[in-house]
């Protein structure tokens, strides 16, 4: 894509056994966003500004540093997720199943993958 602050490939998926799914995938010039229903919005649309302030919320939470899996056991409500993001000189592949990362900012514990959705809803106005 010409546009540098695009990624070539961004492809988030979560299921839970209790809660649903929801995804979001990079489809040539349009974001395919499930949550739960089919929604396509156009790249075009989404101003610079926003896609330079989700980039820098990337860094922020560390999304680089995920290791490539996360598992663990559980009996029942069970969920798993996956991302898959190329961007400039990037890749980040990552998946797990009923463990997902977590991060320090400050004196609290987030999960990785809420503040990734929480930076997507911004960059995408999704309410």
């Amino acid at each position: 894509m010409t546009n540098s602050y695009i990624p070539e490939e961004f492809e988030m998926n979560y299921k839970h056994d209790l809660n649903g799914t929801k995804s979001i995938k990079l489809l040539d010039n349009a974001l395919l966003v499930n949550n739960p229903n089919p929604e396509l919005i156009d790249i075009n649309e989404i101003k610079k500004e926003k896609w330079i302030h989700f980039w820098e919320e990337v860094e922020r939470i560390g999304l680089w540093d995920l290791e490539e899996e996360y598992q663990s056991c559980t009996l029942e409500g069970g969920f798993t997720w996956s991302i898959r993001i190329i961007y400039k000189n990037k890749e980040l592949n990552s998946y797990g199943a009923n463990m997902e990362p977590k991060i320090v900012i400050g004196d609290k514990v987030y999960s990785v993958l809420e503040e990734l959705y929480k930076s997507i809803e911004e960059l995408i106005d999704l309410e």
